[in-house]
């Protein structure tokens, strides 16, 4: 049977009280300046990049070791064929001495059964022959031997001026980097250049002396001072100009007894073609 629940029936006796949910803002933490620390900041030093000196250094040491591995290995090709030239011709000798003996062995065998047999002229023949082929035989080994001898000495004449050409590119890369660093060290280098190409001229007067744009204002520096003209007299005129067309550290002189021309690439050129010439490869 169902109830109907009545309006008094739903009275309550005594009130409930819900209390309120407070909902607070997030408020983050603030930091004590200080205890908060700043990390410290190491400034990391560049790298020094090596100088335009240190770089040229560097090339000579590895054009000088090229240079020497060069040579060694060539040394030791040209040793090893030479001792197995001679190796060879040992090899030969000793097997026509076996052969020549087998020979004389049997020679003598055979001539002693002739002799026993009484058949003397058999055994003076046989013998006669036996020395022939011992001489022939021989003689065939030494010409063998001295031909093999020959031809390493060929081979090893044709090695060297194969590597003859790399060598002479060689020492010239390596001198051309050495007076590249002689420039680079020494500032006295043009003064001397330039003494050397006065010296040249019969009669130095009046000369116009062109160089390198970077190498005038050093030269004019030098040439002021007094003992620039220990070469001669003081009397000589020289008139700097600069030139693009000259290379750091030559010069060209002009003058009404001539003109030298000593510009770095010019004195490399005649040292080259000289070492051509000696070296008989053009």
């Amino acid at each position: 049977m169902s109830r109907i629940i009545k309006n008094d029936d739903a009275i309550l006796s005594q009130p409930i009280v819900i209390e309120s949910l407070i909902l607070h803002d997030f408020e983050p933490e603030v930091e004590d300046p200080e205890l908060t620390e700043e990390p410290d900041v190491v400034a990391l030093e560049e790298p020094q990049q090596p100088t335009q000196l240190e770089l040229e250094r560097q090339e000579l040491e590895q054009l000088k070791i090229e240079s020497q591995k060069v040579i060694e290995e060539t040394e030791t090709m040209v040793l090893d064929l030479l001792q197995k030239a001679r190796d060879e011709a040992r090899a030969i000798i000793a097997n026509a001495q076996e052969q020549a003996d087998l020979i004389r062995s049997q020679a003598e065998t055979e001539a002693t059964e002739l002799k026993t047999s009484n058949q003397k002229q058999g055994y003076e023949e046989g013998l006669k022959k036996a020395e022939e082929d011992i001489e022939t035989d021989r003689l065939a080994a030494f010409q063998q031997s001295q031909e093999l001898l020959e031809e390493a000495r060929q081979l090893k004449i044709q090695m060297m001026r194969s590597s003859e050409s790399d060598m002479m590119r060689l020492v010239m890369a390596i001198a051309k980097k050495v007076i590249a660093s002689e420039l680079t060290t020494n500032p006295y280098f043009i003064v001397n250049v330039l003494r050397e190409a006065i010296d040249f001229l019969d009669h130095p007067d009046n000369i116009t002396v062109y160089v390198n744009p970077q190498d005038l204002d050093k030269i004019l520096a030098i040439t002021q001072s007094d003992s620039f003209f220990e070469i001669g007299s003081p009397d000589v005129n020289l008139d700097f100009r600069a030139d693009n067309r000259i290379s750091p550290g030559g010069c060209s002189l002009e003058s009404q007894g001539g003109s030298v021309d000593t510009r770095l690439e010019t004195r490399i050129s005649g040292i080259e073609q000289a070492l051509w010439e000696v070296s008989g490869d053009e």
